[in-house]
C-alpha cells in the first residue's frame, strides 16, 4: 500500500504533501516488512499471539524512524543509500522532508518548493538541489527530521519493553541500534 501510494503521489501534479500523510506513507512501506519478518520468527519459535501488537507497534515506528533516517540519507549522498545527494527530490518521491518543508515555509517559498517538482521547470538539477537544500535548511527541516527519528526510536524501544521474553527484547534492541544506527552529526 506504502509503495502504491508513492507512485500514485509520483505521478499527480499535485505535489503537495502533509506530513502526517508522508509519515503514513512510510508506516504503510517499510513497517509491514519490519512486522512480517519479526512475527514469521517468533511464529516459527512458538505461540505467538500475545506479540502480535507489540511487535505491529514495534515494526511502524522502527520503519517509520527508518525511512525518516534515509530521507536524511539521500541529502547526504552516502554509499550505503544513494551515490548523489537529493535523489528523492530529482525522482519525484514523496519524503517527510518535503512535506516538513511544505509545512514550515512561507507560501511564496512553498511556490518555489513545488516549482522544483514541475515538468516546465527550467532549472538544472544541480540548481534544483541548490535550491531545494536552501529551503529546506530555511525550514529546518532536519533538526525535525532528527527529532522524530528520536520520537519513533523510543516508541520503538517502548514497544519492546511490553514484551516479556528478554530475549526477544534483546533482539528488538539490537534492531534499533543496528537498523537505526546513524552518523550522529546533523545538518
Amino acid at each position: 500500500e506504502g509503495q502504491g501510494a508513492e507512485l500514485i503521489w509520483r505521478d499527480s501534479s499535485n505535489k503537495r504533501l502533509s506530513p502526517l500523510d508522508a509519515l503514513k506513507v512510510y508506516a504503510l512501506k517499510t513497517a509491514p516488512a519490519f512486522e512480517a519478518a519479526l512475527y514469521t520468527g517468533a511464529r516459527l519459535a512458538g505461540d505467538a499471539s500475545q506479540l502480535a501488537e507489540p511487535i505491529k507497534l514495534f515494526a511502524r515506528n522502527i520503519g517509520v524512524a527508518f525511512q525518516i533516517l534515509n530521507d536524511l540519507a539521500d541529502w547526504e549522498g552516502d554509499q550505503h543509500n544513494k551515490l548523489n545527494a537529493g535523489g528523492d527530490v530529482l525522482g519525484g518521491r514523496p519524503t517527510l522532508l518535503w512535506a516538513l518543508a511544505l509545512s514550515n515555509l512561507k507560501p511564496e517559498q512553498q511556490q518555489e518548493l513545488l516549482s522544483l517538482a514541475s515538468l516546465d521547470c527550467e532549472l538544472s538539477d544541480q540548481q534544483k538541489l541548490s535550491k531545494a537544500m536552501q529551503l529546506y535548511r530555511q525550514a529546518q527541516v532536519f533538526e525535525q527530521a532528527h527529532r522524530l527519528i528520536e520520537k519513533h526510536e523510543q516508541r520503538a524501544l517502548e514497544a519492546a519493553a511490553q514484551i516479556e521474553s528478554h530475549s526477544m527484547q534483546r533482539l528488538l534492541v539490537y534492531l534499533v541500534d543496528t537498523v537505526l544506527a546513524r552518523n550522529e552529526t546533523q545538518e
